[in-house]
């Protein structure tokens, strides 16, 4: 069997070179993908190319395998047959083999629940790991702002339930994105990278010049704003597409208002926020 390895910018390239340099068609060649293309975080680094091998199988070999192996299980039903059909009293045993069979397999679920005590009961949060968390969200951030050229002063601060780093420069907008999507991909992130040695993770929670509260504000004025345009004019009205915590924040800003409701609906990630009048 040939094999080429070829590296593009995608897979169809690399797959159209490997069959051109083979001279075989698509239907002939075996295609492995040995890596995914990648744009790089933020289309800015760690960008990859496609890798593929590209085989051409040898036809002759392939033709005289399937003939044995049709050829050796002709027979074994064969014996199977015979070997039941004098037997007809070893039923019984086999039901208790079935039986018995079964009885063990009831027995991890008392195992299961004590793994499940022992793993809430192990679930404490640590001083020691939580700052080796810390540190470890922290070197992944200044990788990632080397590789944007950004000069950023990272503010830490924690508590038992999270890990907040709020982060301070010039220029940084570009960290933050449309309604905070940017900081949200980055955010997610983080927290695989920094809560990877531990079986539980920290809850890493990035800022950019505390604009997580700031839009927290303006939402919760939106939520007030168009509660109040739905009460006079007595037809729902539907926000955006927002991601799940800012919905939480219409929520809950409306939530000790009797005079409207409000429910998420349509698909993620388009999901959206209906507010409406109770009447």
């Amino acid at each position: 069997m040939k094999t080429v390895r070829i590296t593009a910018k995608t897979i169809e390239a690399a797959v159209a070179e490997g069959l051109k340099q083979l001279g075989i068609s698509r239907e002939e060649a075996v295609v492995h993908v040995v890596e995914q293309p990648s744009s790089g975080l933020f289309g800015l680094i760690h960008k990859k190319m496609a890798v593929v091998d590209i085989s051409a199988p040898d036809e002759e070999v392939p033709a005289e395998e399937p003939k044995q192996e049709e050829a050796a299980p002709a027979e074994a039903p064969k014996e199977e047959t015979e070997a039941k059909a004098p037997s007809a009293e070893e039923t019984p045993a086999e039901e208790k083999t079935a039986e018995e069979a079964e009885a063990p397999k009831e027995a991890p679920a008392p195992k299961a629940e004590e793994k499940e005590k022992k793993g809430r009961e192990d679930f404490v949060f640590k001083q020691e790991e939580q700052d080796k968390t810390a540190e470890e969200a922290k070197k992944f951030l200044a990788s990632v702002f080397k590789g944007m050229h950004l000069d950023v002063t990272m503010e830490c601060l924690m508590n038992e339930e999270r890990i907040l780093l709020n982060l301070h420069g010039e220029g940084l907008g570009i960290l933050i994105g449309k309604h905070g999507q940017t900081l949200d991909a980055l955010q997610y992130l983080t927290n695989l990278a920094a809560g990877k040695a531990f079986h539980h993770h920290y809850f890493v929670l990035l800022d950019v010049e505390n604009y997580r509260e700031r839009r927290k504000d303006t939402l919760e004025a939106l939520a007030r704003r168009l509660a109040a345009k739905v009460k006079r004019t007595g037809e729902p009205v539907k926000l955006e597409p927002m991601a799940a915590g800012e919905r939480r924040i219409i929520h809950l800003a409306l939530q000790d208002d009797g005079a409207v409701t409000t429910e998420s609906e349509g698909e993620a990630p388009h999901r959206y926020v209906v507010i409406k009048r109770n009447d």
